[in-house]
């Protein structure tokens, strides 16, 4: 029988007021695998994050992480929706990298990285600081640990912020255009981090404009237009022969 996806989404829409952002997204995750998310701004990608990590919650289809519906549990024949607490403590699994960092900024790059260990885990504070050192020191950030988020860079700023959504130990990790508010000197630091998760097999969803990386990192890129997905693939058949007009006029403008 074939392993259960990490992520599943079959039919997904989403709507703001008479909007339509998402139109019938259908997508397979498997464990271990990254998938680049590529496209125009206002395609939807952003958004499909948001309703995996439930921050949205989606109008119609079906969308699961790992065996278990976002937002809802099945009872009978029924949908119930789920609490806030159990919806909190899904979300716990599912680490999000977001484009602007979104540290504390009265809180030193270890104790940000603490903090979810501490509060939501209940990790002791000992153990969660040990956790902290050893993951800002893969992130390459062991000497910034004393430091707040305005003394270190956007890009140590967002280290730090991958740090401690892997201090979390998801199951999951979604990057919401991880270097777009960056420098252009700094984007390499940040995508060499993710590299080095790519490696060790987290599974991993990234919203990106940075072909050449999703080129590199992908196991499969998927190019959403409009609210659909136009085209998903191995790297090499997406970048390298696009079968649709609208791809290939994308990568034209973006390359």
């Amino acid at each position: 029988m074939a392993a259960e996806p990490m992520v599943l989404a079959e039919g997904v829409t989403k709507s703001f007021g008479g909007l339509d952002v998402l139109k019938g997204i259908s997508l397979e995750v498997a464990k271990g695998q990254v998938v680049c998310l590529i496209g125009p701004s206002g395609s939807g990608k952003s958004t499909f994050l948001r309703c995996i990590n439930n921050l949205e919650s989606i109008n119609e289809g079906w969308l699961a992480v790992d065996g278990e519906m976002v937002g809802y549990r099945q009872e009978g024949d029924h949908l119930v929706e789920l609490r806030e607490k159990e919806v909190a403590s899904r979300r716990a699994q599912i680490g999000m990298v977001f484009q602007h960092f979104n540290l504390f900024a009265h809180k030193t790059a270890i104790k940000n990285v603490m903090e979810g260990p501490v509060v939501v885990r209940r990790m002791n504070r000992a153990k969660a600081r040990q956790l902290a050192e050893s993951l800002l020191e893969k992130v390459g950030l062991k000497d910034k640990a004393d430091a707040y988020p305005s003394q270190l860079s956007g890009g140590q700023q967002q280290r730090v912020a991958i740090a401690r959504a892997m201090a979390m130990e998801p199951k999951l990790l979604l990057f919401d255009e991880p270097t777009s508010a960056l420098d252009p000197e700094l984007v390499g630091e940040v995508l060499e981090v993710i590299r080095d998760l790519a490696r060790g097999g987290m599974t991993m969803i990234i919203v990106t404009h940075e072909i050449n990386f999703a080129r590199d990192v992908a196991d499969k890129i998927v190019f959403m237009d409009a609210g659909i997905v136009v085209e998903a693939g191995p790297p090499d058949e997406i970048i390298n022969a696009p079968k649709s007009a609208r791809l290939r006029d994308f990568l034209t403008n973006v390359g």
